[in-house]
């Protein structure tokens, strides 16, 4: 005898997972987007000094830069991960 209410409790549990993993993808975007403003705040409050002189701002850049590199873009690679399961690619495979 097959028993149904194991299957109605099956297909719950993996709604819950969706709607957790889609939760966790729109809580990382979000996240990415407010890491990026802060990156970019940052960068300008530290170009300000610099506007008063010829000087090429020079810790903007690499607040800018480093910030982006190391802090945003492996923020921005877990979100596209976490997009894909969402929308349920299978196997992500980062080779190609």
């Amino acid at each position: 005898m097959q028993n149904n209410g194991d299957k109605r409790a099956t297909m719950r549990a993996k709604k819950e997972r969706d709607d957790f993993q889609d939760a966790r993808a729109v809580y990382c975007g979000r996240a990415l987007k407010v890491v990026i403003a802060l990156i970019a705040v940052a960068a300008v409050a530290a170009s300000v000094p610099a506007l008063a002189r010829a000087d090429f701002p020079i810790t903007s850049l690499l607040i800018y830069t480093i910030g982006m590199g190391f802090v945003a873009m492996p923020l921005c690679l877990y979100y596209e991960v976490l997009l894909k399961r969402a929308k349920g690619a299978g196997d992500i495979n980062p080779a190609g």
